[in-house]
């Protein structure tokens, strides 16, 4: 059941509509090899890094002229129409994809307010082609481009906002280019927060702040409120700046810790002192790609995340 829905989500919806035949199309970079990114365009890094097989990543945003992102909702931010966001990968040291986002319509509970594009690099590096049915492989790495169809699986399960990494969570830190503070001083934030930063300090120790950062950043696109998954599985690892007062606070502990796995799966999710026997655990380690956790975009088990979730789940 889990693989068909997976298969089946958004199809219908997805528009063949594309931003440009090229990646230069999209206004990133200055010319055609993206040796330098326009005027105006933001690079930024978020604090949790999402698995993708090994690959290496740069993002970079960037708004409409006179607009700003409406953070009135401090978790679920509102982007003006014209929004652009962009990440690219690296894979084997071989620049393979960027892939592209831009927000077309106001009503972001529309499907077809944002579109997806995904632009695969040529074997000399001197331009990227939009590629909208993917392409496995990539310049001779194992990276494989997703199509169109499939970004709208992760993306769409985040709304209002569609972008997993530009938010408050995952922006504020003190990073080596664009975070939380640096928005708030070019006035690109409807409602900022006040006080120094952090402004949204995870709770718990070192060991537990890695792990709620690698769920949130993994795996809460699928499991939070907002997701197709929340029904059958009440799983919500999505931390929100208003529920941090506490470890035990936080909608991560609460639906994981000693919390019995629903849906098609047995036993319980975090099982305290014991990572082997936590279905946490045992779906990241599932033969079957798309049985695994997470189920897109990724072949190899992440060992990093997996020590960072096996050692929380030691501490507890």
């Amino acid at each position: 059941m889990r693989r068909a829905l997976l298969a089946t989500m958004f199809l219908a919806s997805c528009s063949d509509s594309t931003s440009g035949d090229t990646l230069f199309d999209t206004g990133l970079c200055v010319d055609r090899a993206c040796s330098q990114i326009a005027d105006g365009v933001i690079e930024y890094q978020p604090r949790f890094e999402l698995w993708a097989n090994t690959a290496t990543k740069r993002r970079w945003l960037a708004l409409p002229a006179g607009t700003k992102i409406d953070t009135s909702d401090m978790d679920r931010w509102v982007f003006p129409v014209g929004t652009k966001v962009w990440k690219e990968f690296t894979s084997d040291g071989v620049r393979v994809e960027t892939r592209y986002i831009v927000k077309e319509g106001e009503d972001d509970n529309s499907q077809e307010s944002w579109r997806y594009d995904a632009y695969v690099w040529s074997s000399s590096q001197t331009e990227a082609v939009n590629t909208p049915a993917g392409k496995a492989d990539a310049n001779g790495t194992k990276h494989d481009v997703p199509a169109r169809k499939d970004c709208k699986k992760c993306h769409e399960q985040l709304r209002p906002s569609r972008l997993l990494g530009v938010e408050a969570i995952q922006l504020d830190f003190d990073s080596p280019v664009a975070d939380l503070g640096d928005l708030i001083a070019m006035g690109l934030l409807t409602a900022p927060p006040a006080g120094p930063a952090p402004h949204f300090p995870l709770p718990g120790d070192a060991t537990t702040q890695a792990a709620f950062g690698y769920l949130h950043a993994n795996c809460s696109n699928c499991h939070s409120t907002t997701s197709f998954a929340y029904s059958e599985t009440l799983l919500d690892v999505r931390l929100l700046t208003t529920k941090l007062a506490s470890v035990m606070a936080t909608p991560t502990y609460l639906t994981t810790v000693n919390a019995p796995a629903l849906g098609q799966l047995s036993g319980t999710i975090v099982s305290p002192k014991d990572p082997d026997g936590s279905v946490l655990i045992q779906e990241m380690n599932l033969a079957e790609p798309l049985d695994r956790m997470p189920p897109l975009a990724t072949e190899i088990v992440d060992p990093e995340g997996q020590e960072i979730l096996r050692a929380w789940i030691d501490s507890l």
